[in-house]
This record gives C-alpha cells, sequence and structure tokens, in this order.
C-alpha cells in the first residue's frame, strides 16, 4: 500500500524539562554568539529558488517553506547545511508547485528555529523565531526592491513559514504601497486569530474562491484530534480549501479535485475525491478515504494531526484556486 512521504520530516520524541532551562533532544542551551549571521540576500546561494525566466508569468509567488530542522546539530539552521536545503527544496515540489506552475517562484532561505523549539517556553521560543523574522524581512525587502519590479504578488508558506509570513503581515500591512498587489496570502498549517484580526484590521480573510488581496489559513485534523495540533490557535477564522468560505458546512471528498502523495522514488499519486473538509472550532476537520495514507512516525504530529499534509489533501483545489484569484486580479486591475 503507498505511504506518501508527505514532509517525512520528524523529530524523536523530546522530554520537557522542569524549570527554565533550555531543553529537547541533547542540545545544549542556546548560545547567540553562536548564531549564523544575518543572511545576505543579494547573493544567489541565499535563495532556494529564483526564476530562470523573471517575468515568464503576469503574477510572483514568495514562497516560506516549513519546518524542516530538526536533530540535534543546533537550535538553528543554517543556510550552508546542505541536508537542510534538500529537505527545503522538497517543499517546492510537494506543497510550492500548486502555485509555481502558474507564477514566477521566489523561495528565500532563512534562520529556521529546530522543531525541537515547540518544547521550549514561550520566551525562548521567541528569543528563537526573531532570527527568521529578521531573515524573512529582509528577503522580503530585498524582493520586492530588486525582484518583484512592480508584479502583483501570491504570498505562500506552511507551518514555521506561514507563522513568519502572519507576523510580518501583522506588523507592516496596511501601512505599505503592496496591499493594491496582493492577489491572496496562503498562510496554511498556522492559525489566524480573531485576535489577530482586531490586532491588524488591514488582514481580510477569504470568504470566497475569486477574492483577492485576502489571507486563507487552516490546520487539518481528523475527528476528534484538534486538540492534539500544536498548530491550532484559540479562535482561529478558519477557510475551508473546498468551498473556499468560511462557513461550517461540510463539503463532501466529490468536491475534492485530487490529493496528492509522494513516493520517496519520486513518483506521484493523485487521488481525486480522497477526503471531505469542514470547519469545526479552531481546525478544519478532515475524513479520508484511507486514514493510513495519513500516518507519520511525528511526535509533534502525532495520528489524526494531519499538518505535514496540508498542502497534500488539497492540492489540486489550492492549484485551482490560486489560477483562479489570478484570473480575477489580473481581471479587475
Amino acid at each position: 500500500m503507498l505511504r506518501s512521504r508527505f514532509v517525512a520530516l520528524v523529530m524523536a520524541c523530546f522530554i520537557l524539562s522542569t524549570g527554565s532551562g533550555w531543553c529537547g533532544s541533547s542540545l545544549p542551551a542556546f548560545d547567540p554568539a553562536n548564531a549564523a549571521p544575518p543572511v545576505d540576500y543579494s547573493l544567489s546561494e541565499s535563495w532556494l529558488a529564483v526564476p530562470q525566466q523573471p517575468g515568464k508569468f503576469a503574477v510572483d509567488v514568495f514562497w516560506v517553506y516549513p519546518t524542516v530542522f530538526s536533530g540535534d546539530s543546533g537550535w538553528l539552521m543554517t543556510i550552508c547545511d546542505q541536508d537542510m536545503r534538500h529537505r527545503a527544496q522538497a517543499t517546492l515540489a510537494r506543497q510550492a508547485a500548486v502555485f509555481s506552475c502558474q507564477a514566477n517562484l521566489y523561495a528565500p532561505m532563512y534562520r529556521q528555529m529546530n522543531m525541537a523549539g515547540l518544547s521550549l517556553s514561550a520566551d525562548q521560543r521567541d528569543s528563537l523565531m526573531e532570527y527568521g523574522r529578521n531573515d524573512l524581512a529582509h528577503a522580503l525587502d530585498y524582493y520586492l526592491k530588486n525582484q518583484n519590479n512592480g508584479r502583483p504578488f501570491v504570498l505562500a508558506g506552511h507551518s514555521q513559514g506561514a507563522e513568519l509570513l502572519l507576523e510580518w503581515a501583522l506588523k507592516h500591512w496596511g501601512g505599505t504601497d503592496l496591499e493594491d498587489r496582493l492577489v491572496a496570502a496562503y498562510v496554511i498549517g498556522w492559525s489566524i486569530t480573531t485576535d489577530d484580526l482586531k490586532q491588524n484590521e488591514a488582514i481580510r480573510v477569504c470568504q470566497k474562491s475569486g477574492e483577492t488581496g485576502c489571507f486563507v489559513s487552516y490546520n487539518s485534523v481528523a475527528p476528534g484530534h484538534l486538540k492534539d495540533a500544536p498548530t491550532v490557535r484559540s479562535g482561529a477564522v478558519v477557510v475551508n480549501p473546498l468551498s473556499w468560505t468560511t462557513n461550517e458546512a461540510l463539503v463532501p471528498a466529490s468536491s475534492n479535485l485530487g490529493s496528492a502523495f509522494f513516493a520517496a522514488d519520486g513518483t506521484t499519486q493523485t487521488i481525486p475525491g480522497f477526503a471531505s473538509a469542514q470547519v469545526r472550532g479552531d481546525g478544519l476537520v478532515v475524513i479520508a478515504s484511507d486514514p493510513s495514507l495519513l500516518q507519520t512516525d511525528s511526535s509533534t504530529f502525532p495520528t489524526g494531526v494531519y499538518h505535514p499534509f496540508d498542502y497534500g489533501l488539497f492540492f489540486e483545489n489550492l492549484r485551482s484556486n490560486c489560477a483562479e484569484r489570478i484570473q480575477s486580479y489580473l481581471i479587475t486591475h
């Protein structure tokens, strides 16, 4: 039976320590003096992807990859780590491909927090995330000044990448000259909450399939597993990727154009009608025709938490929706 290799990047179980000390696997306490320097985005090696033909498409996509860094080598990913670059590269085919087949793809490297950071206190985690925040801000600034050339763009990411994009938007959106150039922002695998929307009223959650200038967010889980998902935040405003609305109506699997599963040998299987979706509380509840294809060995995302499959479960619907939003934008602007 096919077993999905979709984002098969998992970490060993770690033990949470008491008190305020750094913890997780055998990692030592984080020392800022040992952190890699800020990324220089004028250098080609600072980019995971840039288009070979800039301007081939009328629209760009700026992709921020999810957590690919785990293990005991350190708390922060360095962009020179070839294994981590390879893992980040895999997300281009398994996730960003829903956008890149119709937009010019830009994807920066950044100093990512180790997945073990999820075990830390809020303050410790925040101090590690600050490196990625700074890198993302610099990458976006470089891209907009030197690569975008005034084109409309899609912002997209998953997991830690989506979190960084949302944090950047909460700080800046509504105060730039970019708002009218946003096709849509797909911050999937992280939550946009009602508190976030109160914090920055310029951020709008998408309410229909062809809407532009808005944000999409959801976290996929099996029935009964909402509380097990670490990326589901209280008060989340969830967009259903089968209806592109935030209402709680069950959308049947017949509306699913195709879930994509990526095998270790590089082959892909697309299964139409594989899963239904329903907004329930703070998450997206998914009923799959074969849940065995959605198993991982991850302690962070246990059985029933479909976080590694957020893109794959709705791969063809995401691709179709991006095309619709691009066409809508180009017609109306």
